[in-house]
């Protein structure tokens, strides 16, 4: 993983904020998750709905066959996820391209004993998909990430959202009821329940079933895939320190001081204790002694003039009132029921002209009508551009999905694959010689390197191989084959592609290096292949 692209903010996280961090992803990733997921999931349900109208009294069956199958689907969001927070853009269609090689690890488990018991199969998703982890590795990877409360809290939430989907399907059903009943009970629930002692249910009641499930899973799974995927990736930052490594690649070399720094320093330093010496010897100002002159006096709390006034009290009726009303503005008269608060302030004396010269710069303007008719007609104009703005932005956001607006685009080809650069211009005028130089010289990595990334950079350059920077080495492969199928590529140049492909995993991955004459007949069918470069008319 390259996680100086993450596109995340890495930082200790508790296990709840992991989760909710998940939903920001999602948030910004939505469209491709959802519709990876609906590609998948929609034919599931049609195939389950059909053999609901075929056998409409297996139709609970039905239901629990697309749950069993649910966990296998969300594969898919997760790719998506998985690729877009590394910064590559992956479109749905790819993403379900690419499910069916996604489902290997863990199916098994999960589509037998497991399917039960994986309320926190999210957590372990990454482990079989994205790690490629099998058997017994698989297992200690996924007991290792789960320490610290993290398997638990997967756990729980796939709880949770059970739940919720439960309370989507609850609702749906609810919602239609209310329309659908006859009006003769006032339950909702009414058109659900079978008075005519049959144990079956009828067909539309298990069609409105599955498909109040089908709206409530597909809502619920892409959630529980994105916080559960970022729960994986906060546990692995905590356990492999992600947070400390970027900042470490981040860091920078300090700038060499000059000669004429220390220099600087030291006159600077002298410069500022000749000013506190001289602030030093001056005498202080015989004002400073007046705030401890008058400390000891208290504030003469008097109401303000623009305070509320006391209500007209009418004559004494009796003698004792007086008595009664003088401890009444005693009692209103402590702090905590005056309404006003006395504090002894220091407050800088101005004259009259500094008041007037004041009164003069802020002068009290009253805004006139026209000035109201020019803020409204500038705010009309500002919100028509606004709407302007926003149309403009989901148009060129949503242009894939206009055909017109791609024609003439020039494509974008890809200039690196898996750190190598790819470039046309980075290769020497013989690669081959310089591969046999390298192998010579005991660089066997660097030999294998410079051949494979010269085989793409030819493949891409000279037959208009579609290569993204995210493909892996078995991508750029696949792309290849389908290429050579379709008859846009040699057989001979896939035949060469597939074999520096192979060296290039088994030296820089297994460390297994072929020997000279493996790699000499590589070099000698490249040389035959893409020795010579071609033209290509734009």
């Amino acid at each position: 993983m390259q996680i100086d692209k993450l596109q995340i903010e890495l930082r200790p996280r508790t296990n709840a904020q992991a989760l909710d961090l998940g939903f920001s992803l999602l948030h910004s990733h939505a469209s491709a998750a959802y519709m990876a997921f609906l590609a998948l999931w929609l034919p599931l349900l049609a195939l389950c709905a059909a053999l609901t109208v075929w056998l409409p009294a297996l139709g609970w069956t039905w239901i629990l066959l697309a749950w069993w199958f649910k966990p296998l689907l969300e594969r898919a969001p997760l790719y998506v996820l998985s690729r877009q927070v590394f910064g590559t853009a992956v479109t749905w269609q790819e993403a379900v391209r690419a499910w069916p090689r996604q489902i290997g690890g863990g199916a098994l488990r999960l589509l037998t004993w497991g399917r039960p018991f994986s309320a926190g199969r999210g957590l372990s998703h990454p482990v079989w998909m994205l790690e490629g982890a099998r058997g017994r590795v698989a297992t200690l990877r996924r007991r290792t990430l789960g320490n610290g409360g993290t398997a638990s809290s997967a756990v729980w939430f796939g709880v949770v959202c059970s739940h919720l989907e439960v309370v989507l399907q609850i609702g749906i059903l609810g919602f239609i009821g209310i329309f659908a009943s006859s009006g003769k009970s006032s339950n909702p629930f009414s058109m659900f329940i079978n008075t005519s002692g049959a144990a079956e249910p009828t067909m539309a009641v298990a069609l409105l079933t599955l498909g109040a499930f089908g709206i409530a899973t597909a809502i619920m799974a892409p959630v529980y895939t994105a916080c559960c995927f970022t729960l994986y990736l906060n546990r692995r930052a905590s356990m492999e320190a992600w947070d400390i490594e970027i900042k470490l690649r981040q860091m920078k070399r300090p700038a060499a001081r000059t000669r004429a720094a220390p220099v600087l320093s030291a006159l600077l330093a002298l410069a500022g204790a000749g000013v506190l010496l001289a602030a030093a010897s001056l005498p202080l100002p015989a004002v400073a002694a007046a705030p401890a002159a008058v400390a000891g006096a208290q504030p003469k709390c008097e109401p303000p003039a623009d305070g509320p006034r006391q209500p007209e009290r009418g004559p004494l009726l009796s003698p004792g009132q007086a008595g009664v009303r003088k401890q009444i503005d005693q009692l209103y008269a402590t702090d905590d029921l005056r309404n006003y608060e006395c504090k002894l302030a220091w407050r800088q004396k101005k004259t009259d002209k500094e008041e007037k010269k004041k009164k003069d710069e802020d002068p009290d303007i009253d805004l006139p009508s026209a000035s109201l008719g020019l803020a409204a007609d500038v705010f009309k104009v500002l919100v028509i551009a606004l709407a302007i703005g926003l149309v403009g932005w989901l148009l060129y956001r949503y242009r894939h999905h206009f055909p017109t607006f791609e024609r003439g685009a020039k494509q974008r080809v890809a200039t690196e694959i898996g750190g190598l650069n790819i470039r046309a211009e980075s290769l020497p005028p013989d690669v081959t010689a310089e591969v046999r130089a390298f192998w010579a010289r005991g660089e066997q990595r660097a030999a294998l390197a410079l051949l494979y990334r010269a085989t793409l950079s030819r493949l891409v350059t000279e037959d208009a191989l579609p290569l993204r920077q995210g493909n892996t080495e078995g991508d750029c492969l696949r792309l290849a084959r389908q290429a050579e199928q379709r008859g846009q590529l040699a057989r001979g140049r896939l035949d060469v592609a597939d074999s520096a492909t192979t060296l290039w995993l088994n030296g820089a991955y297994a460390a297994r290096w072929p020997g000279d004459d493996a790699l000499l007949a590589c070099c000698a069918a490249w040389d035959a292949q893409f020795g010579k470069v071609r033209e290509v008319t734009p």
